[in-house]
Order: structure tokens, then sequence, then C-alpha cells
């Protein structure tokens, strides 16, 4: 017979059962009360959406995590209109009014969700929700991205690129003219290598070797991570560590050679004579300056190995995202396809002469580009904003402190109230007296001080990469209609799974030398 422990024999059993049935009901009754409450009393109970995203998180992380919450959102302002509540204490707008009100307010924002410090020795990231590392990395690199900056790293880009149009060339001709290529991993391959010298001081050397290399490769698997561990964030558990130390080892050596890699990079490049034009030296330079270093704003070489890495993902990412999906839909779409490639052709005579200086004013490719970057943002799922104390008012309605506010790309672009036929791939919204009008509700860099700094750098890359591949090769699917993407036929780009990157699939791409 099993004996109770001497501290609970002199409790009489009744009142022991009592005590459990108590414990067991407050237990129970808990988590019931608090999704009654988020339902009916919380603060924002008054705002649409469904009842179940009302009363908890989870649906939310459980769209966040299949990679399909660009879509869910998407569907759920369809249903609920331009301000839907997803998640008990987050709202999400399509109402264009939301951008301004929301990042250009200085006392809106980043909530510490996405990239949260793992420790206190760890630097801080230009991504992070600290606004004084934020202000001053912003302002330790900016300079690296200033119209003067942009032109002095224009003939690094456009090296790059006229590489692998050679490449891509070199095939056509192996394979009798033509070829059929990812373009998805060309574009990575080509934008890393780009990001990588600028940032590293030398390229990651895909584009020559025709295949991505290994840190690329690594990188662009973080993407699932960071979403794992926004979703344990909101629930203030310290799981995010249990689940460092859960991580495969194979992982885990794959992380630790990714980092050491960037340390080797950065010190490399910090070793390298003075006067290179990139982005490191716009750092070094503000770190010699007088009133920076008296006030102790200068930035480590912890901080510029960090922050280095992030933009290297970052404008690598985002630019080779922007391209192929403008490609997925202008291959689809043969009379935008033939009006781009009539105003490159009939503009330039030569390849050479295809460069971000002589490509900033061709109207149907910044228009093509612009619509490519609608129907799939470079970053479909953003980081939300959380309001400070005293609230706000967003699009005329008071939100209280602590309330998470979102605006996605993904389902703002796809507004049918803002872009009439929004799924509908049609660059005229950019074009004469209707840019004005698409231009209001579009912002595929954000704006305010969060805004990319390397937007003009971005678009410069946009353009010469597409206008030399419209100048040198006639574009085509590899198979019928829907078959660009092979292994799945995808009906839209929005299909793919996206996190905080979008997880790109093959995108077969045939190729003729013109």
């Amino acid at each position: 017979m099993a004996i109770l422990p001497s501290s609970l024999q002199a409790v009489p059993l009744p009142s022991l059962l009592q005590s459990i049935g108590i414990i067991s009901l407050i237990l129970v009754l808990t988590p019931l009360l608090i999704l009654l409450y988020n339902v009916t009393l919380h603060p924002l109970s008054s705002y649409p959406g469904p009842l179940t995203h009302r009363a908890s998180r989870i649906p939310w992380v459980l769209a966040l995590q299949k990679g399909h919450l660009h879509t869910h959102l998407l569907t759920l302002h369809n249903k609920y209109g331009p301000i839907v509540r997803i998640a008990p204490n987050e709202l999400s707008y399509t109402d264009p009014t939301a951008w301004k009100d929301i990042y250009l307010n200085p006392r809106i924002n980043r909530a510490d969700l996405w990239f949260r410090k793992q420790n206190p020795q760890e630097p801080y990231s230009i991504m992070g929700a600290n606004e004084d590392a934020h202000a001053k990395f912003k302002r330790a690199f900016m300079g690296g991205f200033s119209d003067r900056a942009t032109r002095e790293c224009a003939g690094t880009m456009e090296g790059y690129v006229g590489a692998m149009i050679d490449k891509l060339r070199e095939l056509c001709t192996r394979g009798q003219g033509e070829t059929v290529v990812d373009m998805v991993q060309w574009l990575n391959m080509v934008t890393f290598d780009v990001s990588g010298d600028l940032s590293f001081g030398s390229s990651f050397g895909s584009v020559e070797n025709g295949k991505p290399h290994a840190w690329v490769e690594i990188s662009n698997q973080f993407g699932k991570g960071i979403a794992l561990v926004a979703s344990l964030n909101h629930y203030h558990l310290g799981l995010t560590k249990l689940l460092r130390k859960m991580m495969p080892a194979k992982t885990m050596e794959r992380m630790a050679w990714h980092k050491q890699l960037t340390h080797e990079k950065v010190r490399e490049r910090l070793r390298m004579s003075e006067g290179r034009k990139d982005f490191v030296q716009c750092v070094l330079e503000y770190n010699r300056d007088g009133s920076v270093q008296e006030k102790g704003r200068t930035c480590t070489e912890e901080e510029i190995e960090l922050n280095m890495s992030v933009l290297v993902f970052a404008g690598s990412d985002t630019t080779s995202t922007a391209i192929a999906s403008t490609l997925w839909y202008l291959i689809r779409n043969p009379e935008w396809l033939s009006k781009a490639v009539e105003e490159v052709r009939g503009t330039f005579s030569r390849e050479e002469d295809i460069r971000m200086v002589t490509t900033s004013k061709l109207e149907v490719l910044n228009a093509v580009i612009s619509e490519g970057m609608r129907l799939g943002p470079p970053s479909a799922v953003t980081v939300p904003r959380i309001v400070g104390k005293g609230g706000e008012v967003v699009c005329g309605r008071r939100v209280p402190e602590g309330t998470l506010l979102s605006l996605n790309q993904y389902p703002i672009f796809r507004s049918a109230t803002t872009f009439p036929a929004p799924n509908t791939f049609d660059p005229s919204r950019f074009l004469g007296l209707s840019r004005e009008k698409s231009s209001a509700a579009f912002y595929p860099f954000l704006l305010g001080r969060h805004s990319c700094l390397g937007e003009k750098f971005a678009w410069a890359e946009m353009r010469v990469l597409l206008a030399r591949l419209l100048f040198g090769f006639e574009l085509s699917l590899t198979g019928g209609e829907g078959e660009g993407v092979e292994g799945r036929g995808l009906r839209d780009w929005g299909e793919q799974k996206t996190f905080i990157f979008w997880q790109k699939e093959r995108l077969g791409v045939r190729l003729q030398v013109v």
C-alpha cells in the first residue's frame, strides 16, 4: 500500500481532494477567463476580427509558422476591412493613412519581438528595437548610402552584373544560343556578391563559380528561426534559451561557422588600406569624427561585424526578391514584356551604356519594377510597432498604449480599395496620372526613421539588372503557362512561403541570346 508523505498524513482526505479540485478549477478557468476578457472587456474589443484571433495569439502564430501569414492577413482584411484585430493586443492596417500615422510618429517604436538580444553581451543591431542604438548606426552607415556614395559604388555593382550577364551568355553559347537557368539562384548570387564586396571588402565568388557560397545558403535559412523566436517572445516564457539548447549539433556548427567567417571577413576588411569606396569606409570615417568620439558614440568592431552581416543579407535578399518577382510577372505578361524590351533596346545600343546614371529615367522599366514589388514585396511581413505611453490616434481612432501595430506590405499592396484589380500585373498604375495615387500607398522600403538606408542603391541595382537582362536576352517560361516556377507550378508569386524573408522557389527561365 502506498504511504502518503508525512507532511500530508495529517491532512484530512476530503480537504486534500478539495484543494486539488480548486487548483484544477483555477488552471482550467484562468485561461478561459483570459479568453473571455480578450473578447469582451479588452481595450481593443471594439475592433473587428475573427473570434479566434481576438481571443488568442495562437492563430497568428500558426499562420506565421506555416509561412502563410501574408496571405492569411490579406484574407482577413478582405473580410473585415482596413483595420483588423489579428491578435488580442495587435491591430493590422491596410488603410494608406496608417503609413504616416505609424511610421512618422516618433512615439511609436519597433516592438522588441523579432530581433531581440539573447544576452547583454551581444552588440545591438540596426534592425533591433533600441532607438538609441538605431540612431547611432543609421548615422554611421548613412554616409555609405548618400547620392555621392551610391554613384561611387555603382561601378562595383555594374561590374558584378556584367559578370553575371557574361556567364549567362556563356551558358547560352554552350546550348546553341539558348539555355534554361534558375533566375532566383542567379539573382541571389549576383546581389550577394555585390553586397559582400561593399560590406566585407570581397565578394563571395558566387557568380564566378556559378554556385551559391555556403555563407549565403546558411543566411537564407535564418528566416524560419527568426519567425520561431518572434512567436516565442510573445509568451515571455524564456523559451528561446531552451530552443537554442535543443538545436541539433549540426545546425549549431553551421551557425558557428557562419559567425566565424563573418568575423574573419570584417577583420580582413578592416586591415585593408583606407580610401576604399564601400560601406565599411563610411563607418571608419564616422568613428574618426571628433564629436562622435567625444560623446562615446563610435561603433565597436563587434557592432560593425554584426551590422555588416545584416546589411549584406538585407541588401541582397530584398533586391533579388524584387527582380525575381518582377520577372515572374513580366514573362507572363507579353504586352508589358514587349514594352519594357522596346524601351531598353530603343534607348541603348551597347550593353556597357546601361548603367546607374542612364537607367533612372526609363519610365516603363521603373513602373514594371514597382508593380513587381507591389505584387511580390521584398518584405511581405514586417516588424510590428508598439504604441507608447498615453496611447495614439491611428487612422482617426484612439489606440491604447502597449498595442502592437502592423502594416504588412503584402495585404496593403493587394488591397482592392487602393489598387483596383489588385492581383493583376498592371505597371500603368505607376505611369502618368495614376502614379501619384498609387505612390500614396506604396512604400516598399518603408518611410520615416526606420526606412531602408539602401533604397537608392537598391533601385540603381534593380534597374541595371533588369535592363541588362532585357537588352541581352529573349526571356520566356520553361514550359506552359504557370510552369515557370518548376516543381509546383505556382499560380501567383504570393503562394510561396514567407517568414520575414521569402522562401523563394526555383524560377526556371529560358534565355536566348539576342
